[in-house]
């Protein structure tokens, strides 16, 4: 049996900066190699944080086979063409978000790692706070009474550059795939099932990016959500869960710490939470692979798939589509 798990990094960038900062030191795991298109960017990577191994191609890293599991953090429009290539290569994935451009794709992948006894799991930070589960599983003991809504606001102010990578069509900006998994992840994290009905309106940029959007979700339960996003209007990033007898309170949700339970009579109680960073990515992937386990119990690719669902079915409806995209949800 599997002691301890070997992990490399396959792109150096900012992101991947903060995941070798974060990186647990439990024994259980190792970042044992990193990889880059230059390889002095692999090796300087390596010198800063004290990593084995460094290649100068992702295809070096990817047939190391010393490695169990590779991080994936280049520009989301790639990810689709290295976790296949990194999952053809016998190697778990944990990959940044969002994950893969369409659900199409995801679920292409998705096949392959199934196929081949892996996990395929995307770093969606917010999932992975442990406040996230303890108050799912609080509201799925029905402690709170029958859930009936769901609602997120979750906004960011990104300074106007036509030039920078949010507000770029050619490398998959805007709002919808900044933040925009992370609220809509919210909204399905919590509700009983899938949303079955999205309705949703946009408003894109000069740029041709999504600037702003909404969204009203429903599923077989009959469970509503409404999630608002925004690229150039900072607010609080709240979700909230209302449930027959009680409401919760999330607040900070993509890095929340504290639940905020409100009941019918104005009675409070307060749960406080850890704040974790990547490492519990890490740490929820590793326990898996040790656990012989070909899903992340943590964020299952089945609830990354249903993000994706809604964000393509809101892109339909806007007729929105990236360059790349001969029509939405499908590269071509």
């Amino acid at each position: 049996m599997k002691k301890i798990v070997n992990w490399g990094v396959l792109g150096p960038g900012f992101i991947a900066h903060s995941f070798a900062k974060c990186f647990p030191k439990s024994g259980k795991c190792r970042l044992l190699a990193v990889s880059a298109l230059l390889k002095e960017d692999a090796d300087r990577y390596a010198e800063t944080f004290g990593v084995p191994r460094s290649y100068g191609s992702y295809e070096e890293l990817i047939a190391d086979k010393d490695v169990d599991v590779i991080y994936i953090a280049v520009p989301t429009g790639a990810h689709y063409k290295y976790i296949k290539d990194c999952l053809n290569g016998g190697k778990h994935v944990l990959c940044e978000k969002t994950i893969t451009m369409n659900a199409a794709h995801l679920k292409e992948c998705a096949e392959i790692a199934r196929k081949n006894h892996l996990i395929l799991a995307e770093g969606l930070t917010s999932v992975y706070e442990p406040v996230m589960k303890a108050m799912k599983d609080k509201i799925q003991s029905g402690i709170y009474g029958k859930l009936h809504f769901i609602t997120v606001t979750c906004g960011s102010c990104k300074e106007y550059d036509p030039n920078n990578r949010f507000f770029s069509p050619e490398l998959g900006g805007g709002a919808l795939f900044d933040i925009g998994c992370y609220a809509i992840g919210f909204a399905n994290y919590f509700m009983s099932g899938k949303p079955v009905v999205v309705k949703s309106e946009g408003v894109l940029c000069d740029t041709g990016v999504d600037l702003k959007s909404a969204y009203v979700l429903k599923n077989q339960e009959d469970e509503l959500a409404t999630v608002l996003i925004a690229l150039r209007s900072k607010t609080e990033k709240i979700g909230i869960i209302a449930c027959e007898d009680a409401f919760i309170r999330i607040e900070g949700f993509i890095r929340a710490n504290r639940a905020t339970v409100t009941y019918l009579d104005g009675r409070t109680e307060t749960y406080e939470f850890p704040t974790r960073q990547l490492d519990a990515e890490v740490e929820a992937v590793t326990a898996d692979i040790l656990a012989g386990n070909e899903v992340c119990t943590v964020c299952p690719v089945d609830y990354t798939i249903s993000i994706l669902e809604v964000m393509d079915e809101a892109r339909r409806q806007w007729g929105y589509r990236f360059p790349f995209e001969s029509e939405v949800g499908v590269n071509g």
